[in-house]
């Protein structure tokens, strides 16, 4: 089945702040997607920073873009997408102490490239990143270098883990 990343319903177009926030409220009972944030930055897990300040475009992905796996349940997938230009950035937002880590990138974010892939040219984009940004570790301190050289081999994606996602090209 045919997947739409780019339906006008999960969609934020041209975005010229020079910086904002991702957001994703914990909501158990009512799936709502993330959303950008300009002004309370205590919602933000994400920060933008658009030094560039041209025209961001923002796709809703989790609880927006319906992805299906064959026995009908949903599939995993990150929360959103940013694009600008010849950039294109997947983006797993996180709120979480420990373990979260392999769920985020292994499942979310390969999941989301895998279909991503499949019903659009990623080829497109001259410069592909992943971000996996954890409120509670702005910061990574350890190095995951394996984990994110074998995600760059196996999908031509440089794998981020950190809060800051700078647009400056």
């Amino acid at each position: 089945m045919a997947v739409d990343f780019f339906q006008e319903k999960c969609q934020i177009r041209n975005i010229r702040e020079k910086r904002f926030g991702i957001c994703d409220e914990e909501d158990t009972n009512v799936k709502t997607p993330a959303y950008i944030e300009t002004r309370d930055e205590s919602k933000w897990i994400a920060i933008v920073k658009n030094e560039t300040e041209n025209a961001i475009h923002f796709t809703a992905v989790d609880n927006c873009v319906v992805i299906t796996r064959p026995d009908g349940n949903m599939e995993n997938r990150c929360d959103a997408i940013l694009r600008c230009g010849d950039h294109i950035v997947f983006v797993e937002l996180k709120d979480q102490q420990k373990d979260w880590i392999t769920h985020a990138v292994d499942e979310q974010l390969q999941n989301t490239i895998d279909h991503f892939k499949e019903n659009h040219n990623i080829q497109a984009y001259k410069y592909r990143r992943a971000f996996v940004c954890n409120r509670k570790h702005p910061n990574f301190k350890t190095s995951y270098k394996d984990k994110m050289n074998t995600f760059y081999k196996k999908n031509g994606i440089r794998l981020n883990l950190m809060q800051e996602i700078v647009f400056d090209k």
